[in-house]
């Protein structure tokens, strides 16, 4: 609290107080409180707006969320996925949870490919 008669005290100390601590959003709670339990934010995603998962999926790699990441990562809504700006502090288990994320994102389309070949050989 100031005190508004102390000619020491300044508007920006009440100001610099109140950027000293904010409370976490409602946003970030839930966040924070689906990514603690990680089968219910599994079970989640599908259903979550895409405008969320952004960070979601950052506070899941900072978290090291593993089954959430892998889970996470096949149903990606964007074209880019954000891993080279998280990679600061590599982790071994959240780059392995990733990779699995990415190979089952992957795996039907290697397939397809694969089987597009063979019938194109096929047909020669």
């Amino acid at each position: 609290m100031i005190c508004h008669q102390c000619p020491d005290q300044h508007d920006s100390l009440e100001e610099e107080t109140m950027n000293v601590y904010s409370p976490p959003t409602l946003l970030q709670l839930a966040r924070q409180k689906l990514l603690r339990e990680e089968a219910l934010a599994i079970s989640a995603l599908k259903d979550l707006p895409k405008e969320l998962l952004p960070e979601m999926f950052e506070e899941a790699f900072t978290d090291k969320c593993t089954k959430t990441l892998s889970a996470m990562i096949p149903m990606w809504p964007f074209p880019c996925l954000p891993v080279g700006t998280l990679i600061k502090n590599p982790n071994l288990e959240t780059l392995k949870a990733v990779l699995e994320g990415l190979d089952i994102l992957l795996a039907p389309k290697v397939r397809s490919r694969h089987r597009e070949k063979q019938s194109f050989g096929r047909n020669n």
